[in-house]
């Protein structure tokens, strides 16, 4: 997939003093202007910048689309956003009974923006962070059609979704690689990296997080990908697959786990931006700081939902920013979740 031209344009309602603060490190040569939307020659991606609410994304024209990674604690909610339709892709909840905070996240953003129905929802695979709060979503809003992998899973959380799925007559299609899912937009692709059609076994069962579902989504000449909690088996086999995986943004998969994001995988993405949605203080020690030293080894631009909140990547098809809920502090985002830094 191509690359975009390697110039990101840039606009913020900050002042000149926090913009300066968030490039320390990079080399830039000659002014920066800051308002009315500034161009960088030689970088391969936006500054990171924050404006001040949720709902608002720097790049603004008609047409644009938008990738808003939610902060739901430790677990997955991505909303899709163009022209007015909207799809989300996992509705998670955190794995911490004491923690329910992660619906209301997911409803507070897509209130925010009006969102009334829902293109489809699409689960990447069936862990309770990434489905948790999915049969309150197909509730709440009218909802298109709901994709998952098909992997036959006893969790009561996943029958209950699929009882509610039936007992509602919603429309239900399983996916896999090579599929297409059907795009709202006309000119944004959605292609199924993942998993492969004969899926990838633990012994004599299906892996719930190598299957999940891994997305790349494309407009025009900017692409994501949408990693799921896929690890180092399903990215092996995505490269096998051949396909060209090279992409502007990547949503790192498995919260940021040492068994995902090979050094292999990241190479064939080369990303400009990686986002990690991750819950701060999470039992896991996520992300670890094997996966932190090699996202930094590709970009210099990498966002966590447990530091930066919200983060949504927009773009207009040939550039793409990036907002985040919380001012983000680049000098200190590669802080593993056992406190150790790169």
């Amino acid at each position: 997939m191509a690359k975009t031209s390697g110039k990101k344009r840039s606009s913020s309602k900050n002042n000149p003093t926090k913009i300066i603060s968030l490039i320390i490190g990079l080399i830039i040569i000659g002014a920066v202007v800051i308002f009315g939307g500034a161009e960088l020659g030689g970088l391969n991606t936006s500054i990171p910048l924050n404006t001040s609410t949720p709902s608002s994304s720097l790049i603004d024209e008609a047409g644009a689309l938008s990738m808003y990674v939610i902060d739901i604690g430790q677990g997955d909610a991505i909303l899709l956003a163009k022209d007015g339709k909207y799809a989300l892709i996992d509705a998670g909840e955190s794995m911490s009974p004491g923690e329910r905070e992660s619906r209301t996240a997911i409803f507070t953003c897509l209130d925010s923006l009006g969102v009334k129905n829902l293109e489809f929802l699409l689960i990447t695979h069936q862990d309770y962070d990434h489905i948790g709060s999915a049969k309150d979503v197909l509730s709440t809003y009218n909802v298109g059609i709901v994709y998952d992998n098909g992997v036959e899973h006893t969790s009561a959380t996943y029958e209950k979704l699929m009882q509610y799925i039936l007992d509602e007559n919603i429309s239900y299609e399983v996916v896999r690689d090579g599929d297409l899912i059907s795009s709202p937009w006309s000119e944004v692709k959605i292609d199924v990296l993942s998993p492969p059609q004969n899926l990838i076994m633990s012994g004599s069962s299906p892996d719930i997080n190598e299957n999940s579902i891994v997305l790349e989504i494309t407009y025009d000449t900017v692409s994501y990908i949408l990693a799921g909690d896929a690890e180092d088996k399903a990215e092996s086999y995505i490269l096998s697959t051949g396909t060209s995986i090279d992409a502007d943004i990547l949503k790192a998969g498995h919260h940021g786990s040492s068994s995902s994001s090979t050094d292999a995988f990241l190479k064939a993405v080369s990303p400009g931006v990686i986002v990690l949605s991750v819950g701060a203080g999470n039992s896991y020690g996520h992300p670890h700081i094997e996966a932190l030293t090699r996202y930094a080894e590709y970009s210099e631009f990498i966002y966590r939902t447990d530091l930066d909140g919200d983060v949504v990547v927009t773009t207009d098809g040939s550039l793409y920013s990036v907002y985040t809920e919380n001012e983000h502090f680049p000098n200190t985002i590669l802080v593993s979740g056992d406190g150790v830094h790169v």
